[in-house]
């Protein structure tokens, strides 16, 4: 199990023994909502929390990649700049 699958688990076992819990000892409040508004608040807080997740492993994969193409650029330049040096060096001999 990687660390991604491990947090999405334990974020659903605490929500779900938050619902439990809010469930059992909220039954006296004046005002209660249906079970199925705070499973849909929920699912929208777990929602937000799970975009965000994603966006920043996103944000970092395209660094990489923006890094890495780079890198590769740079390589390409310092070739043509190597051959161009070997070209000047065979021209002026």
């Amino acid at each position: 199990m990687n660390n991604r699958s491990k947090k999405l688990l334990m974020t659903l076992v605490v929500l779900f023994f938050g619902l439990v819990v809010w469930q059992r000892f909220m039954e006296t409040s004046p005002v209660q909502a249906p079970a199925w508004v705070l499973l849909a608040v929920l699912g929208i807080i777990f929602s937000g929390y799970m975009w965000r997740q994603t966006s920043k492993s996103e944000k970092k994969e395209e660094e990489n990649w923006i890094e890495q193409e780079g890198r590769i650029f740079i390589r390409r330049m310092e070739a043509e700049r190597k051959r161009r040096e070997e070209e000047r060096g065979r021209a002026s001999s």
